[in-house]
């Protein structure tokens, strides 16, 4: 099984390398259209911005499985049982957090379905569906993902 997953989550990262990759290309191509040939094009700007959108809420879960989230440590156990209780409690509250935007990105998602981009032509609703498919699938890797494995601590690693 978690061949599987390691699999579906590597895929979902090379993903999010293509989407970053199209919007360089596209930055690329505003930039040159724009100040060289003196010929903006006009949808590249929202579709760069819809890109990006997938881009931050695709990439969530694939740093959330592989325990590559930022972690800010207010509070540092020595005891290992508190120090694994203060995790199980940070994941428990992003769940409920990523499970409330699932929730609420939806409904956003629903409510957009009969607006158009403008100058794309398609439902406003595509910029809004990486909320809540982002958020199950974080919810997912918090889920399935193993037990982190700590590196050795080096006094004169840090920062």
């Amino acid at each position: 099984m978690r061949r599987y997953l390691d699999h579906a989550f590597a895929t979902l990262g090379a993903m999010v390398v293509a989407i970053f990759a199209a919007i360089m290309v596209l930055i690329f191509i505003q930039v040159i259209n724009r100040f060289l040939l003196g010929l903006p094009l006009f949808w590249t700007e929202e579709v760069v911005r819809m890109l990006l959108v997938w881009l931050v809420l695709m990439g969530t879960p694939v740093v959330v499985y592989q325990y590559q989230e930022i972690k800010v440590e207010l509070f540092n156990f020595k005891s290992p049982h508190l120090e694994a209780f203060r995790q199980v409690i940070v994941s428990i509250l992003s769940v409920v957090f990523c499970g409330m935007l699932a929730y609420w990105g939806y409904l956003f998602m629903e409510r957009s379905l009969g607006t158009m981009q403008p100058s794309l032509g398609i439902s406003r609703a595509w910029l809004y569906a990486p909320i809540p498919l982002g958020s199950i699938l974080t919810i997912i890797a918090f889920l399935v993902r193993g037990k982190e494995v700590k590196e050795p601590s080096d006094p004169g690693k840090r920062i």
